[in-house]
């Protein structure tokens, strides 16, 4: 691949990223700040709240490493994954 399909390639790449990070960044922002804002909630829905948002980081995360070396390899390197 040329340089310049290559700038291109983690360029997408990366505005991808960013707009995943703002759509989880969002659904944490619902989850987890309405449990700080409204304490009077019964402590097993605030406790479920946190760990929903726990788990949505927690997945974009994995999602992005796997996103990022199928990218790596398969598209900018031309190879398969090993």
């Amino acid at each position: 691949m040329g340089l310049g399909k290559n700038f291109v390639s983690v360029l997408v790449l990366f505005t991808v990223i960013w707009a995943t990070f703002l759509v989880v960044s969002y659904l944490i922002a619902i989850t987890i700040f309405y449990t700080l804002e409204y304490p009077q909630m019964m402590s097993s829905m605030s406790i479920l709240r946190v760990i929903v948002g726990l788990v949505i980081a927690g997945g974009w995360v994995t999602a992005w490493y796997k996103l990022t070396r199928f990218w790596l390899y398969r598209i900018l390197m031309g190879k398969k994954e090993t």
